[in-house]
């Protein structure tokens, strides 16, 4: 474990100043968002003793020009980075970091700094890409490297004592021009961190800077570096909270020490009998528990406090978006939608601090609102399947392919492996075979009722019964799909073309060929499933669906379904307003609306993924077409 500090919690006026076990304090100038892009500040320092020897420090400022989602990809890149850093066992390898940073995110500008500490020495590595700068100040002498460090080539150096290394993005170079080192203490930092707020300009810059270091030993070969103060004795050092640990250049351990040793004299002295000074040093031991007492118990509260705030942090903009959320569903779905998605995203980058933490319980009880509110925005509901009748009875191995609606409201349900076509009374559940000598003859579609029966292979269409060919495909019919029927005429979906074929009834018979699309009219999807109610409906396996009406293409699209569908059949209700998205990769189906495109709601079950087809029936029940059954969804 480590401080991994990003400026995510911080707004852009925080020029906190922060030291750290490498004898060297860091100073942050960060505006995150601003007219010319984005950037951020990152620092990756270990608390473990032996951990910071064995890895050092990784610093980092980075900037992108692209501003679309970029909290998103700050948010994936600090994780990268944890991620990186904790699976190297000794530090150091910044060139091969660099390399692997530049590849995922080719589009960022930055630079990276590493320090270790080597044989009581601090080395530090640096690397840079893009409009960025390096300069170090030694010595009240200010050395400019942007210019001669060669972008992806690792530079390379020992630290002395009171260096100051200051490293920053495009956007700051002008204000960090030479002879300007000397300024960046908290208050310059503060007022520079002013100025890019000022000016919307987003930057990112560290000001580092290295205190004088003592080597001293301890237990086995294990060195701990210790920061010498330069402060007078009688100077209260300031004690910077950082993650909740102490920090500082004179902890609370060396102040009790210190005290301790003031009193030590009056309890080795010689013995007297003055009560009054037996006194006093038991008054100075009492008061050093009442100290400790204090200490501890402000520690736990200072603790508390920062795990609240945290928390706080992480939560309340959650909450705030899933309240927006339920408020804007009737309005915007696909704005509700989103807002539950991104919080999601969120949630799940993020709740990982808080898993073994005192808030594990309103972690869960998070997660459960989003959920919840998801189930609410998207619709989403499992749904049971209620059988309606059993297709298979008719014939052993019958399971049905395609299904649809005769004008007097039966079912055609069309078993294409076995050349079987059936029709199905769902008010008495009587169920005749309708033509059954079709094995092995490729009948895709079925349309018509009991008396005329017609069934499209890849040639034609023929009458199911008989046998008579009563369409012929010429060279112009390359893959057709479907097949329609309205009003008489039949209708050919050709997925090869992308083209409605209409056939006119001619007496007992069929006319020529004709493109039904108008002249300037095409379908701009690759359509997998047709339905037609007074237009004619053609959808795409993404989800796209097009509206056709008497050859024209009509304003029409979907919002609101759920990312990722596969869409498979479409249905769309005769007399209503719903059309219904079958999925049977993921086992769903999405209602929509005919009128305003909104997917209101997303029915999900297992057995949806064995379905092979749906349909509204003449009471708006959605019929879902399963092995050898056919079922209600509810």
């Amino acid at each position: 474990m480590g401080l991994f500090w990003s400026n995510t919690a911080n707004d852009c006026y925080s020029s906190i100043s922060v030291n750290t076990g490498l004898g060297l304090s860091f100073l942050r100038i960060i505006n995150e968002d601003g007219s010319n892009g984005w950037a951020q500040v990152y620092a990756r320092i270990p608390f473990d003793d032996r951990e910071l020897l064995d890895k050092g420090a990784l610093f980092g400022v980075i900037f992108g020009t692209d501003k679309e989602g970029w909290a998103e990809k700050d948010a994936e890149l600090m994780n990268w980075v944890e991620e990186s850093f904790n699976k190297i066992e000794n530090g150091g390898e910044l060139g091969d970091f660099f390399q692997k940073w530049r590849d995922k995110y080719p589009e960022l500008a930055g630079v990276w700094v590493w320090i270790l500490l080597k044989n009581g020495e601090r080395e530090i590595m640096m690397v840079r890409s893009g409009g960025t700068g390096v300069a170090l100040l030694r010595n009240g002498k200010e050395f400019n490297f942007s210019e001669n460090m060669v972008e992806g080539k690792v530079a390379k150096g020992k630290v002395e004592d009171d260096d100051r290394v200051a490293v920053w993005t495009d956007g700051l170079s002008q204000k960090l021009e030479r002879g300007r080192l000397t300024e960046l203490d908290e208050a310059g930092v503060s007022l520079l961190n002013e100025s890019i707020k000022t000016e919307n300009l987003a930057a990112a810059g560290l000001v580092l800077d290295f205190q004088k270091l003592v080597r001293k030993e301890v237990e086995g070969s294990f060195e701990k570096m210790i920061v010498v103060s330069e402060k007078k004795a009688d100077e209260v050092a300031k004690l910077d909270l950082a993650d909740e640990r102490y920090v500082g250049p004179i902890g609370l351990k060396e102040k009790l020490i210190n005290w301790w040793m003031k009193i030590t004299p009056l309890m080795t002295r010689p013995r007297e009998n003055s009560k009054r000074k037996r006194l006093a040093v038991l008054l100075g031991v009492l008061f050093l528990g009442l100290l400790l007492i204090s200490l501890i118990t402000g520690s736990i509260k200072i603790r508390r406090e920062a795990e609240m705030k945290k928390w706080k942090e992480f939560s309340e903009p959650i909450e705030k978006s899933l309240s927006e959320a339920a408020g804007l569903v009737s309005l915007n779905p696909s704005g509700a939608r989103k807002l539950i998605q991104d919080s999601k995203s969120v949630y799940e980058i993020n709740r990982a601090e808080f898993v073994k933490g005192k808030f594990v319980k309103d972690l869960d009880g998070l997660g459960k609102k989003i959920e919840d509110s998801w189930t609410l925005v998207s619709g989403e509901k499992e749904s049971q399947v209620e059988e309606a009748a059993r297709i298979d009875l008719v014939r052993q191995g019958f399971k049905g392919d395609r299904m649809g609606l005769t004008k007097d409201n039966q079912l055609v349900v069309l078993d294409g492996s076995m050349g079987v076509v059936t029709t199905v009374d769902l008010s008495n559940k009587d169920i005749k075979v309708t033509a059954g000598k079709g094995e092995g003859l490729g009948w895709m579609d079925a349309v018509g009722d009991s008396n005329n029966m017609m069934v499209l292979t890849g040639s034609g269409v023929r009458n199911a019964v008989n046998g008579q060919d009563l369409v012929k495909f010429d060279a112009a019919v390359v893959k057709p799909i479907v097949l329609g029927k309205f009003g008489g005429n039949l209708y050919v979906l050709d997925q090869g073309n992308k083209e409605i074929f209409r056939y006119v009834v001619v007496g007992n018979g069929f006319g020529e060929r004709v493109r039904w699309l108008k002249l300037g009219q095409n379908m701009s999807i690759v359509p997998v499933d047709m339905a037609i109610d007074a237009d004619i409906w053609v959808v795409a396996e993404d989800g796209e669906v097009e509206r056709f009406r008497r050859g024209s293409k009509e304003q029409y699209s979907l919002s609101g379904l759920t990312e990722g569908m596969k869409i498979s059949r479409l249905a769309v209700e005769p007399e209503g307003d719903k059309i219904a998205l079958l999925d049977n990769f993921s086992g769903a189906v999405a209602v929509c609306s005919k009128k305003t495109g909104v997917c209101s709601q997303l029915l999900k079950s297992e057995k949806l993924k064995q379905a092979k087809d749906v349909e509204f029936d003449a009471q708006g029940n959605l019929l879902v077409l399963l092995p050898g059954v056919v079922g209600i969804l509810k």
